[in-house]
């Protein structure tokens, strides 16, 4: 991260000195990981697809069973970029259930914490996008059966197990199965793979989280003439691939090189993936 800038924390609307934002020892959130959270990009001072990641963190409430909802987000995003004086750089909004009454029964909560960030900087520098990600495919799996895989939970432990496979090889991060062994996507990225002039994607069955970023990437691949497939994908077919790329948000289209210490097509980013890596920062900069 590069030029960081974070004065002020917003925490149920109150704009409070990030030394001094707290939430309680009880609050659900810390206690269980009860809660969602989306980040996002914020490009001259307005956070790109604001209204598409809100509509998926309400649906992940809804699939929690929060009784209220929280009301007053958007206009408190506005009000914390504003006062940390953010043009470009990162904003993360996380919901929990509240504090705790008593057990694990998610009912007698009914007030829940909202806590949003604003910061200045760059989460990926240029030099990553010329030399493009490496992976590995990692032994924590999915289980697309659980409705949580499309759900931006705050409880993240196996995605961060995944995310230690990735460190201990020494990679950029790693690839998640699901247990009937297709590929689902990256402990923080939706994945996408070339294969001819087809783009493959794991559908949202297969057990990923609906990406807001890979949404738009398939509409603009879909312009670009390029056929866009949502099907079930063996890794054997990543292995094989022309190119592949990851997706999401912060990092927007990153070059996918190398998995499992085999190249990706010429183990440097791709034509096709660059170019959609243009299209896309275009949009994001109108």
């Amino acid at each position: 991260m590069r030029d960081e800038r974070q004065n002020s924390v917003c925490i149920n609307g109150e704009m409070v000195p990030k030394d001094k934002a707290l939430v309680s020892v009880f609050d659900r959130g810390f206690l269980y990981g009860d809660g969602v959270f989306e980040t996002l990009r914020i490009y001259n001072g307005i956070p790109f697809m604001l209204d598409e990641h809100m509509q998926r963190l309400i649906a992940g409430l809804k699939t929690l069973r929060f009784q209220k909802l929280p009301a007053g987000i958007k206009v408190y995003a506005s009000k914390i970029i504003e006062a940390n004086k953010v043009s470009s750089g990162i904003l993360r909004i996380a919901v929990t259930r509240g504090e705790i009454v008593a057990g694990i029964d998610p009912l007698p909560c009914k007030e829940p914490t909202v806590i949003i960030t604003a910061k200045e900087g760059v989460p990926y520098p240029e030099e990553l996008y010329l030399k493009g990600f490496r992976a590995v495919i990692a032994n924590i799996k999915k289980d697309r059966n659980s409705p949580l895989c499309r759900v931006k939970s705050a409880n993240f432990l196996n995605h961060i197990l995944a995310k230690g496979e990735a460190t201990d090889a020494g990679v950029d991060d790693a690839i998640m199965l699901n247990y009937d062994g297709f590929l689902t996507e990256t402990t923080v990225s939706n994945l996408f793979l070339l294969k001819g002039n087809t783009l493959l994607t794991p559908p949202v069955e297969s057990g990923i989280l609906p990406g807001v970023t890979r949404r738009v990437v398939i509409e603009l691949t879909g312009q670009m003439g390029l056929e866009v497939k949502q099907r079930e994908v063996r890794p054997e077919e990543l292995y094989l691939a022309n190119e592949a790329f990851l997706t999401n948000s912060l990092m927007e289209v990153m070059p996918l090189v190398e998995v499992d210490k085999r190249p990706i097509g010429s183990s440097l980013p791709g034509k096709t993936t660059m170019e959609i890596r243009k299209r896309y920062r275009q949009l994001v900069l109108k």
